[in-house]
């Protein structure tokens, strides 16, 4: 009886000891996983100076003080980024499709009026003599076809009609006399004689001691060289007579704009002479040629006949769009530019960010920029937030996994701090860390680069800053997260303050 009791007792302690067991192993294995399961979907963020700082929640480097960024949860060959709905609205992503579309631009240029080529008149004569009168005396005043400009003494002149006339009487005598008169008249023609003072001179047989030279055109005297007395000879320009009755607007455009240029297009101008009012036109001329400043010379014709459109005038010209074939577009902001090339980020599923190099095209009115490649229709680019994309790309880059195995939870905030190599840029190059690059164009200033490239509006190799007037370039402080821009504010990357690059300029 005692034996079955004790064997009864050894039975049911090994049950109760194996169903603790069982408990154990259950609880135990199911709250291992259970933490592994919540840290692998845990964002973590860390520093972009200092990649060993690994914390859960957002904050500050404890080494740096800068401010903590998204690390990334996970990734793929191509660079992409997996960001949670909650850190995703908290960095302000918005994203947009890519679409088919017509881009259209109005060109915005400067001019002034100017006088046709065409109708500038110089008035010169084809002997020799001095200035007896002066009908026209200064500049400035308006002439008529016909009108007497001044007469001159030319002794060339009195004898060809003394020839004249001697001929004339024998003419009827023999041929070869009539030939002679007739050569002798035509040479006056020549010499721009008119006509009426040659029929006067073979009815009167008056020689006349000066010739009188009258207006070719309808104008204004733009300039007079001649004074009563002076000795002319064919080579000197007595008047400059312009007839303004139309006018050139002549105009300077940037390379970027000449795809939406084209010969007739429509254009208004306005100039502060005439305020309020608007002149019609179209585009009458596209130079073939740049010049040095990357421009395009354009011009419009204008009918001026009441001469209110005056040389010199300033003139303000829109050039309205024409319309073109739909093609690829997206904001021009969603476009990331590094000088060396430029990328998107595209969103995929799962909250995950794809950065995508493109390569682009014209841009519109709208800031609307033309996508050659890289982009299909529909694809939604950030538009929005996409420099701290491009940061944590970066960052993430930046980080090299020690032994491939997650921190544990307990550990974050305990790495010890250590010597971090950061970013260095090539000192054979530059003594500048900075190194900032600008477009050689003042119109260009706002593209800003570290190191050489080209820019992206005009497609111009970029220049040290150091070798033009723009000082408007600020930076953040800290060299390595690599910001540049036109105006003050914060880093993209690590939010501090970005102060003024005044680098050393030559004198």
């Amino acid at each position: 009886m005692k034996g079955n009791v004790m064997k009864l007792a050894l039975i049911i302690a090994t049950t109760i000891l194996l169903s603790l067991g069982a408990v154990y192993l259950w609880f135990g294995v199911n709250s291992s996983a259970s933490k592994e399961s919540g840290q692998g979907n845990m964002q973590l963020y860390t520093c972009g100076m200092h990649p060993e700082i690994i914390s859960a929640e957002p904050g500050v480097c404890p080494i740096c003080n800068m401010n903590l960024t998204p690390k990334r949860d996970g990734g793929n060959s191509n660079g992409g980024i997996t960001i949670n709905p909650t850190v995703r609205q908290n960095m302000g992503l918005a994203t947009v499709p890519a679409v088919m579309m017509s881009l259209t631009r109005t060109v915005h240029a400067f001019g002034q009026v100017a006088i046709p080529d065409r109708n500038r008149h110089m008035v010169r004569l084809k002997i020799s003599g001095w200035i007896e009168r002066l009908f026209v005396n200064e500049e400035g005043a308006q002439v008529f076809k016909g009108a007497p400009l001044l007469e001159i003494y030319s002794p060339e002149l009195v004898t060809a009609q003394k020839e004249y006339l001697a001929a004339a009487e024998n003419a009827n005598r023999s041929d070869q006399l009539m030939r002679f008169m007739q050569l002798t008249e035509e040479r006056l023609r020549n010499w721009d004689i008119p006509g009426d003072q040659i029929a006067k001179l073979k009815t009167s047989g008056e020689i006349s001691r000066t010739m009188l030279i009258r207006a070719p055109v309808d104008g204004f005297v733009m300039h007079k060289h001649v004074d009563i007395g002076d000795q002319v000879t064919p080579q000197i320009t007595l008047y400059e007579i312009a007839d303004l009755k139309t006018v050139w607007v002549t105009a300077y455009v940037y390379e970027q704009d000449i795809p939406h240029i084209a010969l007739k297009q429509e254009a208004l101008i306005r100039t502060p002479g005439l305020p309020g009012e608007e002149f019609s036109s179209r585009v009458a001329y596209v130079s073939p040629i740049l010049n040095a400043g990357s421009q395009v010379e354009i011009r419009l014709e204008f009918d001026n006949p009441d001469f209110r459109l005056r040389p010199e005038m300033y003139a303000e010209i829109d050039i309205k769009p024409v319309q073109t074939t739909e093609r690829l577009a997206i904001p021009r902001s969603a476009v990331i530019n590094s000088g060396a090339r430029q990328l998107v980020y595209v969103a995929s599923d799962n909250d995950s960010f794809e950065p995508r190099p493109v390569t682009t095209g014209i841009v519109d009115g709208n800031d609307m920029i033309e996508i050659l490649n890289g982009l299909v229709a529909g694809e939604l680019v950030v538009i929005s937030g996409q420099f701290l994309l491009d940061s944590e790309s970066r960052l993430s880059e930046a980080i090299t996994p020690t032994d491939g195995h997650q921190h544990d939870h307990d550990d974050i905030h305990q790495a010890e701090p250590k010597q971090h190599a950061g970013y260095h840029r090539d000192m054979k190059t530059s003594d500048d860390p900075y190194d900032i690059h600008t477009c050689p164009m003042p119109v260009h200033y706002h593209v800003l680069n570290y190191g050489p490239g080209t820019c992206s509006e005009c497609g111009m190799e970029l220049v040290p800053v150091t070798e033009t007037d723009n000082h408007d370039v600020f930076v953040c402080p800290m060299p390595q997260c690599g910001v540049a821009q036109p105006d003050s504010g914060v880093c993209s990357v690590c939010n501090m303050n970005l102060v003024k690059y005044l680098p050393e300029r030559d004198s």
